[in-house]
């Protein structure tokens, strides 16, 4: 699972290369008003999420893959799944996209292939389950979610918490059977 190719995007795979961009969307306020953690502040950080999302995939616990724009090459988001549950057959899925890429449908395009990939097998595991987890307030991704049949399951009060705050989660899923 190295590139994959959308309508309008290319996802692949990670690199040192990458860590500026990543710096400047792991620091972007926009972005990170509704992220789950804190904002980078320095730019060696983005070179500290390359090695993370490298040990994810390393540990056979998720993958993560860039966003690129097919013409351009550079980073606009990443997406993947954060997390892989083998005795539950489920999944968490995540992504993210620059401001200036947002409205586009290009999230959607993406929660449409990793709705794709999961439930065609071509994981390292069978699933069953794709979760999603949003911070309460992000209207957008919401929108993206249930666009793509994902359903609004609740809200976890106070699950998250980061910069010295808690912050509600809604949690979103969707079934193999869904699509049915």
């Amino acid at each position: 699972m190295t590139t994959i190719q959308t309508k309008r995007l290319l996802l692949d795979d990670i690199t040192q290369q990458d860590h500026q961009q990543l710096f400047t969307l792991f620091s972007n306020a926009k972005v990170m008003e509704y992220y789950d953690m804190a904002a980078l502040s320095e730019p060696h950080e983005g070179a500290e999420i390359v090695e993370l999302f490298h040990q994810i995939e390393a540990n056979k616990q998720g993958k993560r893959w860039a966003i690129r724009l097919p013409h351009q090459g550079a980073l606009i988001g990443t997406c993947g799944f954060n997390s892989w549950d083998p005795s539950n057959f489920s999944t968490v899925i995540g992504y993210e996209l620059l401001p200036e890429y947002w409205g586009k449908g290009y999230a959607s395009e993406v929660v449409a292939c990793l709705v794709d990939m999961a439930f065609s097998e071509q994981l390292p595991l069978p699933i069953n389950r794709i979760e999603a987890f949003v911070v309460d307030g992000n209207h957008g991704s919401n929108n993206v979610l249930t666009k793509c049949g994902f359903v609004h399951e609740g809200c976890l009060r106070d699950k998250g918490y980061w910069n010295d705050q808690f912050a509600d989660m809604n949690v979103f899923s969707l079934l193999k059977r869904d699509l049915s």
